[in-house]
Parts: structure tokens; C-alpha cells; sequence
């Protein structure tokens, strides 16, 4: 759906090609839709009607491919497969895929509709808190079937996962969810995951969480730690969640953050 776009320092550009140096970007929307208010946590009635004066807030679900790395894989099974497709991308040639945790919207596409590897010659990297946390102790059904199908490795916070992408911790949404701070060429981008879900209200008002937040206090730590280095380093952010093509870049503003 969305041409590849080219991630350098201040600006983003659409472009289309073959892959150049730098970084590069392409947006897969798996779902777009509506939510409602109600799955904010902590912003007060009067906040919630300023940012949706309906009661509705926009919804999303992306993954992104990255230099060649896709990064989660969505929902619904095929959708990323499609959309990659449409970019000129065979599901064949995904041969790495970084998953920011293990909720359905980021690993559901790793199957298609008959339960085999939507991604057959890929390989599956997931924080050991991530997996120790669906496998170990919740034992999660799908999330078990699911990776079963790949070759699955785990990492801890601060590695360097592949050559050119260091895990950071964003743990809170989920206890082991994951950034990934992507560098090459001297550029870079951070694929933040779902430290935000509805940008709109979350970063003007950054204290304010979801209902589907393990962990609400540290997810709005994550959350701020992330604007605060996005903005103090000048790196772009890639939101699963973000309104599509879901890459913003944003700076302080008062006690919250905007986008620019």
C-alpha cells in the first residue's frame, strides 16, 4: 500500500526503487478501524473529549519492513503477505522477522489460514522475557502453535539482535516487549512497537496508558523514555499503531511531546 520510504535525519521522502543506502522503510497496514475512549486509562473525561470529541479513536495495525528485516507480521493471516506483495516483496524472500511482543496483532500473521509458516524460510528473533513470559508461564495456546512453525531465537534487552539493530528495553505493555533501534549508514529509526497506541492523546498526555498494558506504570515509563531519546537524538519512531504510514518524528513540547 505504502512505496518505500527513505529515513534521513530531519525528513522523510517517498520514493520507489531498488534499495539504496541509508535507511528504508516500507509500511504494511494490516487493519485500520476505530476504538472507543474507553480503553484509555488514566485520562481524565475531560481529556478524553478534547482528543475525540466523539468518543471514537482512530485504530490501527501496521508492521514495517525494514532493510530487508520485517518487523512484526500483524493480525490476519495473509494481509502482510499481501501488502508485502504489492511492494514487490515475496513471502519468500523474508528471511528475518523481529517481533516487538507477542500479543495477536504483531505474531497472527506468522500463520496463514491453514496453520503452516506464512514465512517459510524465516527465521523468528523475540525478547527470553517475551518468550518466558507466553511459553514458560502463561503457555499460551497460539502463541506456542505459532512459533512452532519457525526457528525461533530469543535475545535480552541491550543486544545487538542483528548487525545494525540493538534491542531496547520498552517492557511494560508487555513484561518483555522490545524496541529495536535500527542504525545504518549513520541513520537511523526506532520500530517502537506499541509504546503508543493512540498518539493523539498519548503524547500530549504521555501518563496516560491502556487497558491492555500488563503493566500501565511501566508502560508509560517505556513510553517516555523512548519520546524523550527520539527527541533528544532526533531519530524517527515506527508505531505499529500510529496513524499510517505510522513514522513520526517528535519533540518536547510543555509536558508532553508533539509531532513535527
Amino acid at each position: 500500500m505504502f512505496k518505500i520510504l527513505t529515513i534521513t535525519l530531519m525528513c522523510l521522502l517517498t520514493v520507489s526503487g531498488a534499495y539504496a543506502s541509508g535507511l528504508q522503510a516500507v509500511t504494511l497496514v494490516d487493519v485500520q478501524g476505530q476504538s472507543d475512549t474507553g480503553l484509555l486509562v488514566g485520562a481524565s473525561d475531560e481529556q478524553a473529549a478534547k482528543y475525540y470529541p466523539d468518543g471514537k479513536m482512530p485504530s490501527q495495525i501496521l508492521a514495517f519492513w525494514v532493510n530487508g528485516v520485517l518487523y512484526d507480521a500483524g493480525l490476519r493471516d495473509g494481509h502482510i503477505v499481501s501488502e508485502l506483495a504489492e511492494n514487490g516483496i515475496a513471502a519468500s524472500e523474508v528471511s528475518t522477522i523481529l517481533i516487538t511482543h507477542l500479543h495477536p496483532d504483531h505474531f497472527g500473521g506468522l500463520l496463514d489460514s491453514e496453520g503452516r509458516a506464512s514465512f517459510p524460510k524465516a527465521d523468528v528473533f523475540v525478547s527470553k522475557p517475551e518468550y518466558d513470559y507466553w511459553v514458560n508461564e502463561l503457555k499460551n495456546e497460539n502463541v506456542i502453535t505459532a512459533l512452532a512453525q519457525y526457528r525461533v531465537s530469543t535475545f535480552m534487552f541491550g543486544d545487538e539482535v542483528i548487525p545494525g539493530v540493538r534491542a531496547m528495553d520498552t517492557s511494560g505493555h508487555t513484561p518483555g516487549h522490545v524496541s529495536y533501534l535500527v542504525e545504518a549508514d549513520g541513520e537511523k529509526l526506532i520500530v517502537a512497537g506499541d509504546i503508543m497506541h493512540f498518539p493523539e492523546i498519548q503524547l500530549p498526555v504521555p501518563d496516560v496508558a491502556v487497558r491492555y498494558d500488563v503493566d500501565p506504570v511501566k508502560a508509560v515509563q517505556s513510553r517516555k523514555f523512548i519520546l524523550d531519546y527520539a527527541a533528544w537524538k532526533n531519530i524517527p519512531i515506527a508505531g505499529m499503531h500510529i496513524t499510517p504510514p505510522g513514522i513520526i518524528s517528535v519533540k518536547k513540547s510543555g509536558t508532553g511531546y508533539e509531532k513535527f
